[in-house]
């Protein structure tokens, strides 16, 4: 069961998976299938690779010991920088006027990041549980609330990361509570769902 939860806690860690979630996304909000992957393409290298290789660096320089970055103190720097990252997209973003949906996914994530990153100084809140709540709610938004079965796949990630000692569950509960409530609040101020 161990080896189970290293690879979920791999799969989703809200790196490399989050290639295609962009794509899909960009693929229902932009009816342009080649525009839909060149707003997919900005949206992935602020929200995704410069982040990504930045901790990479960290790695080869053995600066961090895994790209997960298990240890808090260690967290800071790559946080700052993914937090610069989707600030940078937003504002590229808007100056280049994309849809709305993917604008408002980066208010989204500028704000769980600084509330996760604030927190992670005193801390060790999850980032996997995080990520994957706030993907559940905006594929419940586009596709429909039957999407609100990936809540299993929040759970599931939850249990992994207590599994392999890297959280507990009041962390991993913490982390996904934080997300939903940031994301529904900033969905809702778009427009995009009726929380009243």
């Amino acid at each position: 069961m161990e080896k189970f939860a290293k690879v979920l806690s791999r799969v989703f860690d809200g790196s490399l998976i989050s290639i295609p979630i962009f794509i899909i996304i960009c693929l229902a909000v932009i009816k342009n299938p080649l525009s839909a992957l060149g707003w997919a393409f900005l949206c992935i290298l602020f929200g995704t690779l410069i982040p990504y290789l930045y901790i990479f660096s960290l790695f080869k320089k053995n600066m961090v010991d895994d790209m997960h970055v298990p240890n808090k103190e260690n967290r800071i720097k790559p946080l700052i920088v993914t937090i610069i990252c989707y600030i940078l997209g937003y504002f590229v973003l808007y100056i280049l006027k994309a849809h709305i949906f993917l604008r408002s996914i980066f208010v989204a994530s500028i704000i769980i990041t600084v509330i996760l990153t604030a927190i992670t100084y005193f801390w060790k809140i999850s980032f996997h549980t995080s990520w994957v709540t706030f993907v559940t709610i905006t594929y419940c938004v586009l596709f429909g609330k039957w999407m609100l079965t990936l809540l299993l796949l929040t759970i599931l990630v939850g249990w992994a990361r207590v599994k392999i000692k890297r959280h507990t569950i009041l962390q991993v509960t913490l982390g996904a509570a934080i997300s939903a409530i940031v994301t529904l609040f900033v969905y809702s101020r778009y427009g995009f769902i009726d929380l009243f």
